[in-house]
This record gives C-alpha cells, structure tokens and sequence, in this order.
C-alpha cells in the first residue's frame, strides 16, 4: 500500500485544533477564583510575593474568637495554612461578588490545627480580585 499519512494527519489537526482551544477556554478560573487559589498556594509555600500579587498589604484571619494577621509586604504570619483545600465557590450580593468559600480549609497555630469552612473576603480595586480576610467556621 502506497498511502500518504501527510494529508489525513493535516486533517484530523484541523479538525482537532478548535476543541482543544475550547476545553481551554472553559477550564479558566474566573479572576476572583483564581486570586484567592494563587493566595492560598502563596501562603502555603510561603511565596510572599505571589501572595501580595493578590492579597492586601495586612489580610486578617478569624479563627473562632481570635483574630490574627498574615503580611504579605512584611513577610510575616501569625497563623499557616496546611494543605490541602478544597472546593472553592463564589458567594454574591447581586451582581457583586463579596467572597469566596472554601469547603474545607485547614490552619495551623502553634501545635493547633483546625479545619472548617472558610470565607475569603475579596474586594475588588480596578478590575483586580485582591483578598482581604480570612474566616474559618471552626465549629464542627
């Protein structure tokens, strides 16, 4: 059999080509999303630039009763994060996204770890989600 491969492989890849670009576009995090994913992943790695990329300069963290600070500007945490977390969603005022939850996230202070749920405030400022504050449900 004398059969070209060339002009059937040109083929399949044109055909192929618009499906792929689609199952990128759809998988993208919209921008409120991703700021608080690259936060979390920030502060897990203690990336501290990647987490003043999209985090205030001083963003508080309620846990429970008690209220302490992670800086990104100035490097420093009261409290850490522990991997992994998990489900994060957007919660509204109309139109206006307020926060982010997170289905379950996991904070450590000291030899104390507490997972829950968690709210991550967000706020925008020219079209750039940053976050503010964090707040753990630490009632289950």
């Amino acid at each position: 059999m004398n059969f070209r491969w060339g002009p059937v492989l040109a083929f399949v890849l044109v055909l192929l080509a618009p499906v792929a670009a689609r199952a990128e576009q759809e998988t993208t995090a919209p921008p409120y999303i991703e700021a608080v994913r690259a936060f979390l992943v920030g502060w897990g790695h203690e990336s501290w630039d990647q987490m003043q990329a999209v985090g205030a300069d001083s963003v508080s963290v309620s846990l429970g009763d008690k209220v302490f600070a992670v800086a990104p500007a100035s490097r420093k945490s009261d409290v850490m994060i522990v991997f992994p977390f998990r489900g994060l969603s957007t919660v509204r005022a109309g139109d206006e996204v307020k926060s982010v939850t997170v289905q379950e996230l996991g904070l450590r202070v000291g030899d104390k770890e507490t997972r829950g749920t968690a709210t991550v405030t967000v706020k925008e400022e020219n079209g750039q989600y940053r976050v503010v504050g964090i707040s753990l449900d630490d009632s289950q």
